[in-house]
This record gives C-alpha cells, structure tokens and sequence, in this order.
C-alpha cells in the first residue's frame, strides 16, 4: 500500500513561525488611513507593512525611483518653456524666425523626453 505524503509548504521552523498576535482597535478612518499607505507601497498585507515599519528591518514609504526624479525635472523644464512661448503668442507675440525655432526644438525635446520617459517606465533604455 502506498504511503500517505504530506503536500504544500514546507513548515518553517520553530523560531520562525508567528505565533505571538497583538490586538489593536482603529478607527474606520485611522483604518482607511493604514490601507491607503500599505498600498502606496504597492504591498497587499497590511500586517506586514505593519510589521515592517515597527521593526524598522525596511521603510514601508512608497520611494520615488531616480528615474522619475530626473525625469520630472526634465519635463519641468521642457514644460517651463513652452510656457513662456504660449504665452508669448496668446499675449499677441510675433512668431518670428527665432521664436519659431525655439518653439519646433522644444516640441522635438519634450516629444523626445516623453519618448524616454515612457521606456524608462517600461526598463527600458532608449535604442535597446
């Protein structure tokens, strides 16, 4: 006759096993609150994030990626000067040569930082 076997996970051991639970009462707004950061961190258990924020082995705040902080001060700047040349004509400006000019090499830069942006959002670096 064939023997039983045991199925799924493995048991961890003694000393790591969570067996000691704490209770604590929130209210439905502190609640929310806690659901809301856990998810800006992009974990679903709130219990772990939690726990990790008590124990202090990780912070549970949602990071930035230096890519989006590169990125964001790019487009600022791409952003700040199609500003001025907005402006510039709703105001009555002339679109002379040199604004014109201006106006096509920023529309190209912010296309191509759009472009980036969206790679790199992907991991992907451009020409890859």
């Amino acid at each position: 006759m064939a023997k039983w076997r045991r199925r799924g996970r493995p048991r961890k051991a003694a000393e790591d096993r969570r067996t000691e639970r704490i209770a604590l009462y929130l209210t439905p707004a502190e609640r929310a609150e806690l659901e809301r950061r856990t998810a800006m961190t992009g974990w679903r258990d709130v219990g772990a994030y939690v726990r990790r924020a008590i124990m202090a082995q990780r912070s549970p705040r949602a990071t930035v990626p230096q890519l989006n902080v590169q990125a964001y001060g790019e487009l600022a700047r791409t952003a700040a000067n199609l500003n001025q040349l907005t402006r510039h004509l709703n105001e009555g400006g002339a679109l002379d040569g040199t604004t014109a000019a201006r106006l096509g090499v920023e529309v190209e830069r912010l296309g191509g930082e759009v472009r980036a942006l969206r790679l790199g959002l992907l991991g992907i670096k451009e020409g890859e």
